[in-house]
């Protein structure tokens, strides 16, 4: 702990010195984003002078096969689904608002809503239901740099699909529970509401996770801090017996080279969780590199932790291509087993207009477990309209 301290305070001398030196404001496109309040800036149709609206159609063909050793194919997955997403944002200066809505076939979820007071131009203070600030890749589709999240765990939750190969892998008593749970979203802290399994030892959604709380923010434009408290984390506490909470710190060091470490932690009567984050990316004009390192931290016998690699190149306005690599190493997670996955992925992003895309995605992922080893097969065509 006293290490992960001392990085971020070097961090934050560096992000502070660099700024000193470079006069960057939160207001330019290559200072870093994170704690910036990213309403006054953010593009979307005219609503009125304080209002603006946002939002996108994803329309996404699937398609998954897996194979288990030991056993016959797997029947392919193949599927269609759409999703949508509004944003409104406010604008009163000093004090703004977002309200995120996502539609799809099982209904309109609130992922966000928050309100934000600034102090001045680099401080401010938010509370309601916000985005955890732990991750590399957004959670929103256009701004994404292939058409799913990189990593294998990540997809058994928002690609079901792809969740029948674990559920083969698994202590078969609980294999149909394990993959309903895990394909409705559902982790180990919403246990009211999953299908009951005698050990709800299973990854919970791990990034991405919209919670109730505040945050402190602060961003100069070299660097971003933000300080969260929360009644959950992977799963809501309301705040009773035990709270989360999350940090993370940003430096952009020079003009397309950004760092970031952040940590979070929550612990409740059912599950212990510390989560530590750090990512490298460096956007040279049309080439975006990236670095990102999870390590995962469920109880004092069960832990995870993974990588990822990406380069995305940007052609021409019309075409970009991504080839990204996962890891991932988990000890005694699935009902104490082991699990290793290895996944690649390479997407091609084609911008048909300044608001239609079509991107195409082929990713290959090959899994070991104690209980058996096994490989898969995705590819997704998506239709994407953002406005």
């Amino acid at each position: 702990m006293k290490k992960l301290i001392s990085l971020f305070i070097s961090l934050a001398f560096a992000g502070s010195t660099f700024a000193q030196m470079s006069g960057y404001s939160t207001s330019q496109s290559n200072g870093t984003t994170l704690g910036a309040n990213e309403t006054l800036t953010a593009d979307g149709i005219a609503l009125g002078n304080a209002v603006k609206l946002r939002g996108y159609v994803d329309f996404l063909y699937s398609y998954g096969d897996a194979d288990v050793d030991g056993t016959s194919n797997l029947d392919a997955d193949k599927r269609f689904s759409t999703s949508g997403d509004l944003d409104l944002l406010i604008d009163l200066s000093p004090v703004t608002s977002e309200i995120h809505l996502n539609a799809s076939s099982n209904g309109v979820d609130l992922e966000q809503m928050f309100a934000r007071y600034s102090f001045n131009s680099d401080f401010g203070v938010s509370f309601g239901r916000q985005i955890t600030s732990l991750g590399y890749e957004s959670d929103e589709a256009p701004e994404l740099f292939a058409v799913t999240n990189g990593y294998f765990a990540d997809n058994l939750v928002t690609h079901p699909g792809v969740g029948q190969i674990i559920s083969n892998m698994v202590d078969t008593e609980n294999a149909s529970r394990l993959l309903y749970n895990l394909t409705n979203g559902y982790t180990p802290l919403d246990a009211q509401y999953a299908y009951p399994v005698s050990n709800s030892d299973y990854l919970p959604k791990l990034r991405r996770n919209y919670v109730d709380g505040v945050k402190l923010n602060y961003n100069n434009g070299m660097f971003g801090f933000v300080f969260g408290l929360h009644d959950g984390y992977w799963g809501a506490d309301d705040f009773n017996d035990n709270i989360a909470i999350d940090f993370a710190a940003s430096v952009m060091f020079f003009p397309g080279l950004e760092g970031r470490l952040g940590y979070a932690h929550q612990d409740n009567d059912n599950q212990d969780i510390g989560h530590f984050n750090a990512w490298l990316e460096w956007n040279p004009g049309d080439l975006t590199l990236a670095f990102e390192f999870d390590n995962f931290d469920f109880d004092a016998d069960q832990e995870l932790w993974d990588i990822m690699l990406m380069a995305n190149y940007q052609f021409t306005d019309f075409l970009a291509a991504t080839i990204r690599y996962t890891h991932e190493n988990g000890e005694n997670i699935l009902w104490y087993n082991d699990f290793e996955s290895n996944r690649i992925s390479l997407a091609l992003l084609f911008s048909i207009t300044q608001n239609f895309a079509i991107n195409v995605e082929y990713s290959h992922t090959e899994i070991d477990t104690n209980l058996g080893d096994g490989d898969t097969d995705e590819f997704y065509v998506e239709g994407l309209v953002s406005f």
